[in-house]
Order: structure tokens, then sequence, then C-alpha cells
């Protein structure tokens, strides 16, 4: 029978559960540059967005690939939270994606860039290829919503809507940030196979989303503007930017005797659990 590790176990209190979630964007609309009257970083965070429908049907079929070898009941109820969680990600991003749409922004391109390099990837690897790739997307947004969890900088003059839409996603990324690593480690993955897989799929999803970001710049009249631009870079690659915080925990995947509960971000989950219960809509 397939067994969850001894290393990395999930912290007490902290579960995989779908929750139906509501941040009233159909109420007020959201304004284009979202991230503090910011056009570089609202739409770093817009580019991301756009990810996230194409990523999460990627990542769902990747595990229902495999689901008919599971054995653990335990994890197969969590692979269905899992599912369940990730579809809704999927939906609420799209909700939000439309609304930059309505601002005039071309969506169906900006997401169809991320469909069409995940279909390549879909249509070229085998099963358990695809679920390397899809760990380690999930260790990406998983290193990612730890810093947006922890890090008040992020976040700071945003919407609040939008960041609790955030938040809420970072909140569940954790909580299920070793699903998808235990069934590709039990069902005989190489960590060898495991890392080639990141540091092709970390470069692919970075790669779409600067391209994607230019373009919205494009479409705002934005290009140009270097002082917003020095804004958004500070807030990436600053001493406390994005990507500088996130080095660390990407870089730690990258070895042979990793798991992703060898960070506890419990405490995290707790404050997130506290401040956003009103989105909580069961």
């Amino acid at each position: 029978m397939n067994r969850r590790p001894a290393r990395g176990r999930r912290p007490q209190g902290v579960r995989v559960v779908y929750r139906r979630m509501d941040f009233e964007f159909e109420k007020a609309g959201v304004d284009t540059r979202w991230h503090g009257g910011s056009a570089f970083v609202s739409y770093f965070w817009n580019a991301l967005s756009m990810s996230f429908p194409p990523g999460e049907r990627f990542f769902i079929d990747a595990a229902r690939a495999v689901r008919s070898q599971i054995e653990d009941p335990e994890l197969e109820e969590e692979l269905e939270q899992f599912i369940r969680q990730e579809a809704h990600h999927s939906f609420q991003h799209r909700q939000f994606n439309r609304l930059v749409g309505e601002a005039g922004f071309n969506v169906a391109r900006y997401e169809g860039r991320f469909a069409r390099a995940l279909q390549r990837a879909a249509d070229a690897l085998n099963p358990m290829q695809k679920l390397a790739v899809t760990v380690a997307l999930e260790h990406f947004t998983a290193t990612l919503s730890r810093e947006w969890l922890t890090n008040a900088d992020l976040a700071k003059g945003a919407d609040s809507r939008v960041v609790a839409l955030w938040q809420w996603h970072c909140a569940e990324e954790i909580e299920h940030k070793a699903t998808c690593f235990d069934l590709y480690e039990r069902l005989g993955g190489s960590a060898r196979t495991r890392i080639r897989a990141a540091r092709r799929a970390w470069l692919l999803i970075l790669s779409i989303t600067f391209y994607n970001l230019i373009g919205m710049l494009r479409e705002d009249g934005q290009l140009f503007d270097l002082r917003d631009h020095a804004k958004g870079l500070w807030h990436l690659l600053g001493p406390r930017g994005l990507i500088t915080k996130m080095l660390p925990g990407l870089l730690a995947y990258l070895s042979d005797g990793y798991h992703p509960w060898q960070e506890d971000d419990s405490a995290a989950l707790g404050r997130w659990r506290e401040e956003n219960a009103r989105y909580i809509k069961h």
C-alpha cells in the first residue's frame, strides 16, 4: 500500500479542503491599476492570473491520469479536495480575468499563450512526466504563496478585494502543496526527473508571464514609463521583493531529499482564516 513519507509531515490542523468564495467583483468592478496605481505591478499579477485557467486544467488532468493507481484512501480524498480547490481557483481567476478584458485588454491572447505551451507539454510528455511538471509548478506557486501571505510589502496599497483573491488562492496552494508531490513519490517518480522538470517549468511560467506583462503595458500605453518600471522591478527584485524572497525556496526544491512540508506555513494559514472568513460562502 502507498504510504505517506515519514519526512515532511503536514502540520496538525492543516487540511486540504474546498471552499466556495465570493469576492464581489461583479458589484464594484476592478481598477485596471489596482495595485497602488502602478501599471507594472498590477499587470505583473494580472499576467500571472492569466496562467491559472489553463494551468489549473493541466494540473487536474495530470493528477486524474494517475488517480487509479492510488491505494491510500487518505491520499485519494486529499486529491479529490485538491481537484475541487484547483477548479475553483480557475473559476475565480477567470472571473477576475474577464473584468481585466472588459477594461480593454486582450485576455484571450494572454491566456492562450499559456494554454498553447501547456498543451505542447501535455502532448509530448508521458503521465509521470506531466505529474513532475505539475509538482514543479505547484512548488512555484506554493513558494510565491508563502511570500504573499507573510510579506506585507507585497500587498501594500492594493485593492483589498484583489488582495483577498490572492490570499485565498495562496492559502489553498499552501494547504495542498504536498498533494501531488506525495502522489509523484508514491508512484515511483524520481528526484532527477522532478528536478529537471522544475527548471523547464519555472522558465516557462516566468517567460510567458513577463511576455504578457510587456503586452499589457503596451496595450495601456505604459511601455516606456521608466519610473513605474523601476517601482515594479523593486517590487519583484528589491531586498524584500517577490522573486528575491522566493529564490531560497525554489533552490531548496532542487535537492534530492526535499519535501514541501519542510517549511511549516501553518501560522500563515491560521492568520488567513481569521482575516478572510467573510469571503467564504460555506
